[in-house]
């Protein structure tokens, strides 16, 4: 998966169109595969070259273009010029910082945007990844950076295995295919977050520590960030239910709907995380200062005590010689009787009004 998100800006400057790849640096060739599929046959074929991207409309085929890296703009460019992509698609393709969104071009051409997400179970970061998707008559283009894995393959195996209605569909089905399998992967990201959320407060009643404050804080950053990925994707799918998107069957535009359902229950599961992070940062500073005030309540205990014992060490220790006690046999052990006796009474005084 995608490294952390963070904002670049390497385009600042240059005309409309230009294409500069935004993002973490690659070093991997970018992999092009293509699927051709029907409600009876699905054949998957690795493209060596680019010439072999243009496919001939069939029109009982589905084709489905998988580019598998955004970190070479010719590949990117040329892959644009075979299929007519607009300069300005091309360009948000590979700008890997542009927020989720979708766009018409010629009525004959859907293109959309948006991130896929994955938590980090040892730095506990959120890690971003670019997808892009070009919809036509009886063809998709898929766009993701180049990781280690294929996001996409839950999709491919249901494709090959003829589960499901993928392949008794269309395109614009396929679209819905995809976009569902990313907005599931965020409820998968929200559980995630949700142990450690349990964990942390666990560990801020038991014994509130630094480091339990240092997570909540980057926790906190993390739902941010995966909130600003998650909320244009929401208004997305509002424009693309409402509008009459000639490429969209009123079919597909029914299950775009419950994508829609899922990803605001993903956001309503966002802000509660976001409210609970804020209560266990309270208690956090709720217990450091019950545990300062059970710190300052034993010193004032003990400064208590010693106060009496001092005052008698002071005037003992003046060694006067009209003081009768010095001469005395048992002066010394009858100072360590009352001493001791002090210490006593001031104990059980403390036991009975519960300050100890």
């Amino acid at each position: 998966m995608a490294k952390k998100y963070r904002i670049q800006n390497k385009n600042l400057g240059t005309s409309p169109g230009t294409l500069t790849y935004i993002g973490e640096e690659v070093q991997y060739a970018t992999k092009i595969s293509l699927i051709e599929y029907n409600e009876f046959f699905c054949k998957e074929s690795k493209l060596k070259k680019l010439i072999e991207c243009k496919i001939e409309d069939k029109p009982d085929e589905i084709i489905w273009l998988n580019v598998d890296g955004i970190h070479e703009p010719k590949v990117v460019e040329t892959i644009g010029h075979v299929y007519g992509l607009h300069p300005l698609v091309m360009e948000d393709i590979v700008n890997t910082q542009q927020k989720p969104k979708f766009e018409y071009f010629n009525e004959d051409q859907l293109f959309l945007t948006l991130k896929m997400i994955e938590y980090n179970p040892h730095t506990r970061d959120i890690e971003v990844e670019h997808l892009n998707f070009i919809l036509g008559h009886k063809y998709l283009i898929s766009f993701q950076e180049e990781r280690n894995r294929d996001v996409f393959e839950n999709v491919k195996i249901r494709l090959k295995a003829s589960a499901g209605k993928t392949r008794k569909n269309g395109s614009d089905y396929l679209l819905y295919a995809l976009m569902d399998l990313v907005v599931d992967n965020y409820f998968l990201v929200l559980e995630k977050i949700g142990e450690d959320l349990e964990r942390l407060e666990e560990e801020i009643i038991h014994s509130a520590r630094q480091r339990s404050l240092n997570e909540l804080y980057q926790m906190k950053r993390e739902v941010m960030l995966m909130r600003k990925i998650v909320f244009p994707l929401r208004e997305m799918l509002v424009g693309l239910i409402r509008e009459e998107a000639p490429l969209i069957t009123e079919n597909t535009t029914i299950y775009l709907r419950d994508v829609y359902d899922h990803v605001s229950q993903v956001l309503e599961t966002i802000d509660s995380y976001r409210e609970l992070i804020t209560s266990l940062m309270d208690l956090y500073l709720s217990q450091v200062s019950n545990k300062m005030n059970n710190v300052m309540k034993v010193l004032t205990v003990i400064s208590v005590i010693f106060i009496p014992l001092t005052f008698l060490a002071g005037i003992y220790g003046m060694n006067f010689d009209n003081m009768p006690e010095l001469h005395w046999h048992y002066g010394y052990y009858g100072v360590w009787g009352i001493m001791i006796a002090l210490v006593i009474v001031m104990l059980l005084w403390f036991k009975r009004k519960d300050w100890l």
